[in-house]
């Protein structure tokens, strides 16, 4: 089924906002007061432990009306049913020292965090999400997208950074393997 995707602005922050902190994340309660931030941070697991939901919620608004964090959000007619984490891997403070090797200089997006509502999971809407991320990124002149999907057989449901399959059906390659996280790289250079 194909559904909606509109690219995250000011008019949609508080849309994502009431979309994540209305889903149940009991199968990962410390995931609940996240509203994806945790990635956009470089402050210790301490001090990431200690902080709020409230203060994770506000400071996701303020970085989504200023234009500084990004991403995507599904929608069946009006009902919102997913976000995809997508922007420049600078953005993404926690990643940037283990990236920095592979990265370079090249103009790099990343693709980091999907939360699919679980009435909607299984039907392609990250899938759709992670297609409309790598699109924009190609007309906004990037070289290349990273994802970093961790295999997790057990519980389907905790698999937030995407499949190892879906990266692959989008060409992307592994280009390297630590422990259960895949490293998937796309060029998306003009010039290949």
């Amino acid at each position: 089924m194909k559904y909606e995707i509109r690219k995250l602005n000011a008019e949609l922050a508080l849309t994502f906002a009431d979309y994540l902190g209305n889903l149940d994340f009991g199968h990962a309660p410390h995931w609940a007061t996240c509203f994806c931030r945790y990635y956009h941070t470089n402050c210790s697991r301490d001090e990431w432990q200690q902080r709020s939901g409230a203060t994770n919620r506000q400071e996701a608004i303020e970085n989504i009306e200023s234009g500084k964090m990004k991403g995507y959000l599904a929608f069946d007619d009006n009902k919102c049913i997913g976000w995809c984490n997508a922007n420049d891997v600078n953005e993404y403070l926690r990643l940037k020292d283990d990236l920095e090797a592979l990265i370079k200089d090249k103009k790099t997006g990343c693709v980091i965090c999907f939360v699919i509502h679980p009435e909607y999971r299984g039907q392609g809407v990250a899938r759709q999400l992670l297609k409309q991320a790598i699109e924009d990124f190609k007309v906004q002149g990037y070289e290349a997208v990273i994802a970093l999907p961790i295999e997790n057989k057990n519980e389907p449901e905790k698999l937030y950074r995407g499949t190892l399959n879906m990266y692959k059906e989008n060409g992307f390659k592994e280009i390297e393997k630590q422990d259960n996280m895949s490293i998937m790289w796309l060029d998306i250079r003009k010039d290949n």
